[in-house]
């Protein structure tokens, strides 16, 4: 497993022992294994990637592109995750920001993993998925 890191914001304290520790949790609550890029940007350069990847004029607060898979199985892939719309969230939350952002995080890999969310059992099980995967990495992060 190869996990590369990259802070480009400066609104959400957030390590990247953090990053790391949930996004094992989660490949390790999956029985997976990955090489994972991981993003974590302002809203600026989120409505830039939306824009170009998705055609939409809006922020978000996770992306995820999935580059495939290893002939051994492995999962490579990018996630991006959005701090200001963390900080925003968060608000009216029982949760902080860096809780909320680790949520993106687990959901946007959950979505490389092969999960969805369009429907409404889909997305019951991915809620789920992401409580679990943050419960074990120590984050408690309500809805």
């Amino acid at each position: 497993m190869k996990i590369e890191i990259s802070n480009q914001q400066s609104k959400v304290d957030c390590s990247p022992q953090s990053v790391r520790r949930v996004l094992e949790a989660t490949l390790r609550e999956e029985g997976s294994d990955a090489n994972l890029s991981v993003a974590l940007v302002e809203d600026g350069r989120m409505l830039e990637m939306n824009r170009r990847f998705t055609g939409r004029s809006d922020v978000t607060d996770v992306l995820a592109f999935p580059y495939g898979s290893d002939e051994d199985g492995l999962l490579h892939g990018e996630i991006v995750v959005n701090a200001d719309q963390a900080l925003r969230e968060a608000t009216g939350r029982p949760h902080g920001a860096e809780g909320e952002l680790m949520l993106y995080l687990v959901h946007g890999l959950l979505h490389l993993l092969g999960y969805d969310d369009h429907d409404p059992e889909d997305s019951r099980l991915m809620r789920r998925r992401e409580q679990r995967a943050l419960r074990s990495a120590g984050y408690d992060v309500e809805y």
